[in-house]
């Protein structure tokens, strides 16, 4: 096999949201620190020396020993504060390569064909955004996006993820060079497929790019057989550049605590329309149709579940025609003296706004619709919930620049959020102060 030049680099922060929350507080470097996800449930993120004690992705934290737990420093997650330092990374990435996708909140692809020396800029990538950020960072390169994403893991095999790595913190994947990366760690086999090709002696990612073509396509399939090419060298898929039109957008979480009156639900329900409705808008979509469901409590034995679908007469995009829908089939589905733990909202058969075709009896209202332009304009540039429409759950009255004020602080449906760090970057309020 040759050994192909690098086409593609993946730049992805380490342990990301713990590092986010690290940025403004030094108390949290070098301690075992964990991020909560699911209403302080479950642990969503975890530091290096956090893993050393036994927690994992996904660990409950009330299943965590006593012992154990008193020595992590926990963190409720504050998705405000990393989506913004993710938002900044990629300003740096722009600045640094002709092309750059947001994989997600912490990874981005970036295209290094034409630069003189990809290893020496992914270098000055990842100390830029250390010195100007704060995030500590891996970066891997290859010729494919999934040698990229090779690149990346063994970066940090070798490099430990210490803030100071430097060189070691970037790794150029080559077909021969991948043979220390387990099979399921290859991008697009994980456990669906490690087992299976365990069995026929394939323990890493270079054993997988060696088995026969015809082999693999057989036994496993078109995708499999695309990754394998991907790790002999062969590109098979460029950067995406601009996010697809969704199929749905859902808004959906679990209440702090079990909810029973009429009224909380509807506030929890009127909020997440409203932020799906939000979405929705950002990308130019508007909704025919929208689903609303309601869940009893599992942990207590509840296993009731209730849902409704409706199609709309014509695709909206505008909150207070789904607000109405989403209180009359919440009304439908509640039970008397049931209780409620989770519920969400789920936005349908999506469409470009420009593209909907009105009928004789029905269409677009050009002025209701300007009216969400200008409230979200408002609430882009003074904080969510400053302005609301009062069916929604958002308690506007007296609130401060950026102060969220859906469904009061006290609401039974809002999560439990114990250990939230401020929003240090979105917030004026909440600034850091320095003395």
């Amino acid at each position: 096999m040759f050994e192909p030049a690098p086409r593609f680099g993946l730049i992805d922060g380490n342990t990301f949201y713990v590092s986010c929350e690290r940025v403004f507080d030094s108390r949290l470097r070098g301690q075992p620190t964990v991020v909560l996800g699911n209403a302080d449930g479950c642990a969503i993120a975890i530091s290096t020396e956090a893993k050393k004690l036994g927690i994992k992705i996904g660990t409950p934290i009330f299943q965590v020993p006593n012992d154990v737990r008193k020595q992590l420093h926990v963190r409720s997650a504050n998705f405000a504060l990393y989506g913004d330092l993710s938002s900044r990374i990629v300003t740096v990435l722009r600045d640094l390569f002709p092309r750059v996708e947001v994989y997600s909140i912490d990874e981005n692809f970036v295209d290094v064909v034409g630069l003189k020396n990809p290893e020496v800029t992914a270098l000055e990538a990842r100390e830029r955004i250390l010195q100007w950020i704060g995030i500590p960072c891996c970066v891997g390169l290859g010729a494919t996006r999934t040698l990229a994403k090779a690149g990346n893991k063994l970066a940090k095999v070798q490099s430990k993820r210490e803030v100071k790595a430097g060189r070691l913190a970037v790794f150029h994947a080559t077909p021969q060079n991948i043979d220390q990366l387990p099979v399921g760690d290859v991008w697009g086999v994980g456990g669906r497929y490690e087992e299976r090709l365990a069995t026929e002696g394939v323990r890493s990612a270079a054993d997988l790019a060696q088995l026969p073509a015809h082999a693999i396509r057989s036994r496993y399939g078109v995708v499999l057989a695309r990754t394998q090419l991907e790790l002999r060298g062969v590109p098979c898929g460029d950067l995406v550049l601009e996010e697809p039109d969704r199929q749905e957008i859902v808004v959906s979480r679990t209440f702090g605590s079990d909810v029973g009156d009429q009224q909380g639900i509807h506030e929890a329900l009127g909020m997440f329309a409203t932020v799906a409705c939000e979405r929705l808008r950002q990308r130019g979509l508007a909704a025919g149709a929208l689903r609303v469901w309601l869940d009893g409590n599992p942990h207590k034995g509840d296993l009731f579940h209730a849902s409704r679908a409706v199609n709309l007469p014509f695709p909206t995009l505008d909150t207070s025609e789904v607000l109405m829908v989403v209180r009359f089939l919440a009304k439908s589905m509640m039970r008397p003296g049931q209780r409620y733990k989770r519920g969400g909202v789920g936005l349908m058969d999506l469409v470009r706004s420009e593209q909907r075709q009105a009928d004789l009896f029905s269409g677009a209202d050009e002025y209701r619709e300007q009216g969400m332009e200008v409230l979200d304009k408002i609430n882009a540039k003074f904080g969510r919930g400053i302005v609301g429409l009062g069916a929604s759950g958002w308690k506007v009255g007296g609130a401060r620049p950026g102060e969220r004020r859906h469904g009061g602080k006290d609401a039974q449906w809002r999560p439990t959020l114990k250990a939230l760090s401020p929003s240090y970057t979105t917030r004026w309020d909440q600034l850091l102060r320095v003395s």
